[in-house]
């Protein structure tokens, strides 16, 4: 592996002096890159596209209905020719697309494999000009020797097409991260420089939810992605996993991504909207027939079989949600984000607003802009209402709702809420 490594470096440094020069003077790369468009939106995304044979009008209109506004396509599409017919699909349905492409997917599948430098601006090329493009994916869930690795791939991809971001999804808590996530967090984001900090965080197991380990981690990605001046975003679940990870019912699709949406990210991806193979159809970047996982995927959004399931439903009621209270949220300053149980805080500082009552279990973020103020509040049970109260500070008084999901307030008050199981409101305050 370290000879690969190093292999790998002198590939793509050779192929930064030789192959990148992009001809862009200083100011014309400060326009490209105000084009990031990702970077200055609230991330609705999915993973895993319709396969080959299903992608159609009809099934890119069909993601588009569920609120899904960028889609991580795969699920066996990772040539030229089947990326860029999605994109032109998408395109024309309002779907921006982060392309699997299959010179990237054996760094990915299999970390032993080197990335031929050519080959990787050939897939700028192919990609640079579609206006369906949202940004290039490395790869997911790497290992922390790897990072200085990915920040050469990083900044090989930035210069060649600084109008667009390139991604890598790293690790959660249980992931190989070694005995410190916040320190594997952190030097990720000092190694790569990311300008997205994306993650992944599965906490509905089969026998279990990990309630606590699921928000220790939003707070370590918000603290560094704060700190380093950086959206970040995390993948829930939206699926289960044979032996793994169960179906997740409609209280547990709102209480992943409207507590994250409380502890300030820029973005929920859903894994996965269409059900991928066993292998996610990554074998057929592999010289052999040892794929990297085989893990069995049943109940996505879309089955197998091309059904959707209950989720989409699920999904896209949360995502109208997101659509209002995250996009309202774009241009604030998440300030604070704290989490109550039962009354009491367990976590963070909510300086505005403190709820009162045994029932209050809460996650409340603070955002400012200007001398306004949004608060978001989110349920942090996903099998109980929070029935709560709410003391605000002197100085200011709540004007509105802004948006709200599976969200009551007492009759001609908002003192007085209750948030059913994986609830959620934003509201103003003057």
């Amino acid at each position: 592996m370290k000879k690969n490594a190093k292999y790998l470096i002198t590939l793509v440094l050779s192929g930064l002096i030789i192959s990148c020069g992009t001809g862009l003077k200083e100011d014309q790369t400060e326009t490209a890159a105000t084009e990031l468009t990702i970077l200055n939106d609230f991330i609705i995304m999915a993973y895993s596209g319709p396969p080959p044979e299903e992608t159609t009008p009809e099934r890119y209109q069909e993601i588009a209905d569920a609120g899904i506004e960028y889609l991580v396509a795969g699920n066996q599409n990772f040539s030229v020719e089947q990326n860029l017919k999605i994109m032109d699909l998408a395109m024309d349905v309002g779907i921006k697309i982060i392309p699997w492409d299959i010179r990237t997917l054996p760094f990915t599948a299999n970390q032993s494999i080197t990335i031929d430098t050519a080959a990787l601006i050939g897939m700028v090329n192919d990609y640079k000009d579609h206006p369906a493009l949202a940004a290039y994916l490395i790869m997911d869930e790497p290992k922390a020797d790897l990072f200085p690795e990915l920040k050469v791939i990083t900044e090989l991809l930035q210069t060649a097409d600084p109008s667009h971001a390139s991604t890598i999804n790293v690790n959660p808590s249980y992931g190989p991260v070694g005995d410190d996530f916040r320190a594997y967090i952190q030097n990720y984001v000092e190694t790569v420089k990311p300008k997205l900090l994306s993650y992944d965080h599965y906490s509905l197991r089969i026998d279990t939810t990990t309630h606590e380990m699921w928000f220790s981690d939003l707070a370590i990605v918000r603290e560094a992605a704060r700190a380093a001046d950086i959206p970040y975003m995390v993948f829930v679940l939206s699926e289960a996993i044979t032996n793994g990870f169960r179906v997740p019912d409609r209280a547990e699709i709102l209480w992943q991504a409207n507590s994250a949406l409380a502890y300030g990210t820029n973005g929920v991806g859903w894994f996965a909207y269409w059900n991928p193979l066993p292998d996610h159809g990554w074998s057929i970047a592999y010289e052999d027939d040892k794929p990297r996982l085989i893990e069995p995927h049943y109940n996505a959004i879309i089955d197998l079989e091309g059904n959707r399931t209950k989720l989409y439903d699920y999904v896209k009621e949360e995502n109208q949600y997101l659509i209002k209270a995250g996009k309202g949220l774009l241009g604030w300053d998440n300030s604070d984000a704290a989490r109550f149980e039962k009354g009491e805080l367990v976590q963070g500082s909510s300086p505005v607003i403190t709820p009162e009552g045994v029932d209050a279990n809460l996650i409340i973020g603070t955002f400012r802009k200007d001398e306004r103020l949004r608060i978001v509040l989110s349920n942090s049970n996903w099998d109980n209402p929070a029935t709560f109260s709410l003391k605000v500070s002197p100085d200011w008084e709540i004007s509105g709702i802004f948006a709200s999901i599976d969200a009551t307030s007492s009759e001609g008050s908002f003192a007085e809420w209750t948030l059913e199981p994986g609830g959620s409101v934003t509201i103003d305050l003057k």
